[in-house]
């Protein structure tokens, strides 16, 4: 039993030695994995681990990522989690306001003790035969009186403990939401958000738009500088395109260095538009390594947009999207391909 202990305790010891060693947060997610891939029984994450590593032995946070979604959760399972929450905040809420109503009834009660109190006060003045057992009543109002405040003091603090869970409740279904390394939605709700707007559009007869974007040259950008100043470009990007996404509009990073927006209610003309503002904002952003202060360079992006039409489903739709963005790659990159297959020349995309 011993021995078990201690051959834990070092397996957690190299993993946060090796975490600590490339840059990594020590997270229980990035811990958990990190003991998988020490413990070595999980031979198909240690080998596409040490494939992920580089050269200087370093690994992204996003690579990390990637790998804990492929051998340690399961898409399913978060899903799950998602569910069982929902069905604790309702029953949470139910029991709310259980206590709040208790809480009222208990407050009335007490009221119309005290005002019985004080008729049976005036009735033993007037009928002092009936004094002692008066008095034996007035003592049970008083007692009774007392536990009921008790039960209301207990009944606010719960309520408050229940409201506090309350938000805990909608942090942990808000963070299952977001994208770890971005902030902004995950690929899984992207996915259920799409197939909601597109069922919408198609009850609704309505516009409904998809952009597929991809940071060009990422890969190379990667190799040359870094793997951390690559999650620092994914983040500055997702940072721009989130500050041009408005009202019901989702942004999602869909997978690797490409990014979704699903633009309910819009045309394709609008989205070229939307799409094309953001291209020239990403652009305009110099960048600089942060721990030198060293020039980067500029970040292009390429778009293909699909347009919602009849019987679309969410497989068509992306799939329409991503051959006109793999198009945009084919037409010299850092433009935008709508299903019209026309791309703006450069003095039209810098102006938009």
């Amino acid at each position: 039993m011993a021995r078990g202990v201690e051959a834990s305790h070092r397996v957690a010891e190299l993993a946060l030695g090796a975490l600590k060693k490339i840059g990594l947060a020590a997270s229980p997610r990035n811990i958990e994995i990190w003991c998988a891939h020490v413990d070595g029984k999980n031979p198909a994450l240690s080998r596409d681990m040490q494939a992920a590593t580089d050269k200087e032995g370093y690994i992204t946070q996003t690579q990390l990522d990637e790998l804990y979604k492929k051998y340690i959760q399961r898409a399913d399972l978060s899903r799950d989690v998602i569910d069982i929450v929902t069905r604790f905040r309702e029953e949470v809420s139910e029991l709310h306001d259980a206590i709040e109503e208790t809480g009222e009834h208990a407050h009335d009660h007490n009221e119309t003790l005290t005002g019985i109190n004080e008729q049976l006060r005036q009735t033993t003045e007037e009928y002092p035969a009936v004094g002692k057992l008066l008095e034996d009543v007035i003592a049970v109002t008083k007692s009774m009186r007392e536990e009921n405040e008790k039960l209301e003091t207990r009944l606010a603090d719960s309520a408050g403990e229940i409201a506090a869970l309350q938000r805990n409740v909608e942090h942990i279904q808000a963070e299952a939401q977001k994208d770890p390394l971005t902030g902004v939605a995950n690929r899984g709700e992207f996915d259920k958000a799409l197939a909601r707007e597109i069922k919408h559009a198609s009850e609704n007869n309505e516009p409904l738009a998809l952009v597929l974007a991809d940071i060009d040259h990422f890969k190379s950008f990667n190799d040359k500088w870094g793997h951390q100043t690559g999650d620092q470009v994914l983040r500055l990007v997702a940072e721009v395109m989130n500050a041009n996404v408005k009202g019901q509009d989702m942004l999602a990073r869909y997978g690797g260095e490409e990014f979704a927006i699903i633009l309910p209610g819009t045309t394709m003309e609008n989205a070229e538009m939307l799409a094309n503002r953001i291209r020239f904002a990403v652009e305009s952003r110099r960048l600089k390594k942060r721990r030198t202060d060293e020039d980067l360079g500029v970040v292009t992006m390429s778009m293909g947009i699909s347009a919602h039409s009849e019987e679309d489903t969410s497989e068509s739709m992306v799939e329409r999207a991503d051959k006109c963005l793999y198009a945009a790659k084919e037409a010299g990159r850092n433009c935008v391909i709508s299903e019209n297959g026309k791309a703006e020349d450069e003095h039209q995309r810098a102006a938009g």
